[in-house]
């Protein structure tokens, strides 16, 4: 990010992400895509828009400032939105309960005049830094997707760079919870049987680690 941030503060301009850009496909990749799920979105986020943070309302503070991080960092901070990604809010609501987890993520956490963002992921295990712009979609002038519970950023850019790296926010829409905590935290993660014998006692031995 660091020579995005330079170029953008050199020629003055604020900062639009040419590879996921605030445009139609980074909604839906494929418009004239036949699937019957995809479709409905064609016609449900057709209307949608891209707004800068800056000029989204209920995103700034009473002094018209924004932040990533207003308040302490917690699972009630996430409010879903349109997208059916409720996998990848459980796993931030589960980060949630070690906040400097979340505060990891990012990269480039501070306010900047050139709306630049990034955030620190790792597809399947592999890192990847994720620099987005400050682009929102946008529905009568308010977030369509994921937000926090009041005016802090966090929860909408984490969702835009895990879109972003999808190709997509359509693209991650249903998915596995156990991907989401590797390609967030780089750790090895695996999706367990309910009714696996001695589950239970494990899981109290892994809280008290």
């Amino acid at each position: 990010y660091a020579d995005i941030l330079e170029e953008c503060q050199y020629k003055g301009i604020k900062y639009t992400d040419e590879s996921f850009p605030p445009e139609k496909k980074s909604l839906i990749a494929d418009w004239d895509d036949p699937a019957e799920d995809v479709q409905e979105k064609v016609e449900a986020w057709s209307e949608f828009e891209w707004i800068r943070a800056t000029d989204i309302e209920e995103l700034n503070d009473d002094e018209g400032q924004l932040a990533v991080f207003a308040d302490a960092i917690t699972p009630s901070d996430i409010k879903q939105g349109v997208l059916g990604d409720c996998y990848f809010l459980s796993v931030l609501s589960v980060l949630t309960e070690k906040s400097e987890r979340i505060e990891r993520l990012f990269a480039l956490d501070q306010m900047n005049d050139q709306g630049i963002f990034s955030v620190r992921m790792y597809k399947n295990g592999v890192y990847q830094e994720v620099v987005i712009d400050n682009y929102i979609p946008c529905c009568d002038g308010a977030p369509c997707f994921s937000s926090a519970n009041g005016n802090e950023l966090w929860v909408i850019i984490l969702e835009k760079a895990w879109a972003k790296m999808h190709g997509s926010y359509e693209r991650v829409e249903a998915g596995l919870a156990h991907e989401v905590m590797r390609d967030l935290t780089g750790a090895p993660s695996y999706d367990v049987d309910v009714d696996e014998e001695g589950l239970l006692a494990r899981l109290v031995e892994y809280d008290n680690k």
